[in-house]
């Protein structure tokens, strides 16, 4: 593997003036940005600090770019622009579109013959936001109340293909692990740092679920991975409708969740060579090879002068 040293930064605004018209600015003066994706957050984190050439009115959306490679593409959460010393800065923190699907509400009711694409569609005119084509069509999707397009999505993974759905590159809502990913060996000088831990803060031990009679005593489970490490965290959840006739997968499906990112191990390496969820990653730690690591955490942090990728592959249930 080559070490890469410097990568091309750069970011596209978009600019609303005060007559509402929106225009396009290109940014190449990056003093700082850090982008984190992860397997079971459903949007993308940005934030960085950028040289600007003017005073914006307001500034809308970010992409951000490394080597022609769209890393982010969200609306904007804070943009602060800071003029000191003839020169303006702009700080500005950004979620991806996908954020979209945590925040709106679907109709509670019963959606029929559920793919991955009606289920995202057929409620809210979400924009910006694609999704893994080809999915099966399953029988229905109970939305409950109070429910986001994001609970819809996972019910649906569930259903359909036992999986957890996650977002991937820019925007795109899966529910199976791409079929094509990239695998890089880092057995040379870029690599600065290996990890190894766990963590046992969601972890639940039992989990009781009413049934239809009100009692808690009908649909009980306990995970053996949480007591075998004295955890004691009982959860008492009301009956589910998503799963009145799959009732052990309304319990399991929320211990697996709970065991998310349980274990994991994780390199930090120079440069950034287009790294992405589920890509494989493989290192050496002493004596022992590990191979074939896909990522399910990752964070890519630098400037125009450098760039350090952090990568974590999670032993769990997903």
């Amino acid at each position: 593997m080559t070490v890469i040293y410097i990568n091309n930064v750069s970011a596209e605004i978009r600019v609303m003036d005060s007559n509402q018209s929106v225009h396009t600015v290109t940014l190449y003066e990056c003093i700082y940005f850090s982008v984190d994706k992860e397997r079971y957050t459903p949007y993308t984190t940005f934030r960085g600090s950028f040289i600007i050439p003017q005073y914006y009115e307001e500034i809308i959306s970010i992409r951000f770019i490394i080597d022609g490679v769209d890393v982010h593409y969200g609306s904007v959460d804070m943009a602060k622009m800071v003029f000191k010393n003839g020169n303006y800065r702009l700080d500005i923190n950004s979620r991806s579109y996908t954020l979209a699907l945590g925040l709106n509400q679907p109709k509670p009711e019963i959606n029929s013959n559920v793919t991955l694409r009606n289920i995202i569609f057929s409620n809210v005119a979400v924009k910006n936001i694609t999704y893994e084509g080809g999915t099966k069509a399953i029988n229905y999707i109970y939305v409950l109340d109070n429910s986001t397009l994001w609970d819809a999505v996972v019910a649906y993974s569930i259903k359909a293909y036992g999986t957890y759905p996650f977002v991937y590159k820019t925007n795109e809502v899966r529910v199976n692990a791409p079929t094509s990913v990239i695998s890089r060996d880092y057995y040379d000088n870029s690599l600065i740092e290996v990890y190894n831990g766990s963590t046992l803060s969601n972890l639940i031990s039992d989990i009781h679920m009413r049934d239809t009679e009100g009692n808690y005593e009908t649909y009980n489970l306990s995970d053996i991975y949480a007591s075998a490490r004295d955890i004691v965290r009982h959860k008492q959840i009301p009956l589910d409708k998503q799963w009145l006739d799959y009732t052990d997968i309304a319990l399991t499906s929320r211990i697996d969740f709970a065991k998310r990112g349980t274990k994991f191990n994780g390199i930090k390496v120079l440069g950034y060579s287009g790294e992405e969820l589920f890509d494989e990653f493989s290192y050496y730690l002493e004596d022992t090879s590990y191979t074939n690591c896909a990522i399910h955490k990752l964070n890519i942090t630098g400037s125009n002068n450098v760039i350090y990728t952090t990568m974590y592959h999670y032993t769990d249930a997903y």
